[in-house]
């Protein structure tokens, strides 16, 4: 629960993305803050439809995540977007199989390597915000 609430704290604050990409990657955050708190509720209520669509949402969005690092040759960055992406991946077809311990479980570890990026890559501004580092 912790990791998840400093998860969907994280993704909902604004990110300084660099170049053209940043209005791009703040919505990508945005929408992974709110898909994330729908996906626990989703999984808790044992939910396989709703849980499997926010899964394949996230999977989406951290595709984009992904791509983003990668080009911008940021190599843990990229190792936590694929992880966060694929494990994703694993709870949408965890999730759509009725196999919700699994995908509890699954949700846990993925949610790490979101606090991980965040850890590595983002700092507090002045005014209370975040950019990335």
């Amino acid at each position: 629960m912790k990791a998840v609430l400093l998860m969907t704290a994280c993704l909902i604050l604004a990110v300084a993305a660099w170049g053209q990409d940043e209005g791009e990657y703040q919505k990508w955050m945005q929408t992974a803050g709110a898909t994330v708190g729908s996906l626990q509720g989703s999984l808790k209520a044992k939910n396989g439809e709703a849980a499997t669509a926010d899964a394949r949402n996230l999977d989406t969005v951290f595709n984009e995540v992904y791509g983003f690092w990668e080009k911008k040759k940021v190599d843990d960055a990229v190792e936590f977007a694929r992880h966060a992406r694929d494990g994703f991946q694993r709870i949408a077809e965890q999730a759509a199989a009725g196999q919700f311990d699994q995908a509890s479980a699954t949700f846990e570890e993925t949610a790490a390597n979101c606090g991980g990026c965040h850890g590595a890559h983002r700092e507090k501004a002045p005014d209370g915000s975040f950019k990335i580092k």
